[in-house]
């Protein structure tokens, strides 16, 4: 297997369609893990029906602990088992629009990382959302960049694609972070590795049905933890 999507599932029966219709539409020989954490809205049961006419797609199921410990699970789960040369992380939602895939692929023959980013030049956030959501977000990347000190500008980015070879099984394990803290900490464990990680533009769409998960229990949890992943990785890697 050479490209392997992963993508969390909770409650997004209503676009999960949609979402497959756009990746399989990229003519790209693509594979999908869907980890679903038990959905009130069956979603798991709705993959595992599509499932039955399309052999590129998987599915683990658990409890709901988070998108941390669904990414976990899904690198996991495909290291050991699906053994991709590639893994792709992207959302369900929509908001990361399957197009792009392209991009990230062509990029990733010369990067072990690839990033696709809403803040560099031609990428861009969605007009309709508020001054304070525009400001948290740009808030939380510049503040991440400035206390990790390194030079990507969108840290908090879930559409990436990442040569498998680069995982550490015991550092996947390890991670404990959750929400947008996960993908700061992926990316900075990365970057500790010295590994050769690209950004590239991505417009990224507001979420098409359903609603946003962020709480203000992840908004808490960002912001004072930002330090514990710096001394976690600079005590690893120094």
């Amino acid at each position: 297997m050479k490209y392997l999507i992963i993508i969390p599932t909770y409650n997004e029966r209503l676009n999960i369609e949609k979402l497959i219709k756009k990746i399989f539409a990229t003519k790209i020989d693509l594979n999908i893990l869907f980890v679903d954490d038990k959905s009130p809205d069956k979603t798991g049961d709705y993959i595992k029906k599509i499932q039955k006419r399309n052999s590129h797609i998987y599915l683990i199921e658990g409890d709901k602990k988070g998108l941390g410990d669904a990414y976990k699970r899904g690198f996991l789960y495909a290291i050991d088992k699906l053994h991709p040369q590639y893994i792709i992380q992207m959302d369900a939602d929509l908001s990361h629009d399957p197009k792009y895939i392209v991009n990230l692929i062509k990029e990733s023959k010369n990067n072990d990382v690839v990033i696709g980013s809403r803040y560099i030049e031609g990428g861009s956030i969605p007009n309709e959302w508020s001054f304070t959501r525009k400001m948290n977000s740009k808030f939380g990347n510049v503040f991440t960049k400035s206390i990790l000190k390194f030079p990507y500008n969108d840290c908090t980015s879930g559409f990436k694609i990442i040569k498998s070879s680069v995982f550490d099984k015991d550092i996947i394990r390890s991670i404990n972070s959750n929400g947008y803290l996960f993908q700061v900490e992926i990316l900075y464990y990365f970057y500790k590795k010295h590994l050769k990680i690209k950004e590239i533009p991505i417009n990224f769409k507001d979420r098409s049905l359903g609603f946003s998960k962020l709480s203000l229990k992840d908004i808490f949890e960002y912001f004072s933890k930002i330090n514990k992943i710096k001394n976690k990785y600079n005590k690893l890697y120094n």
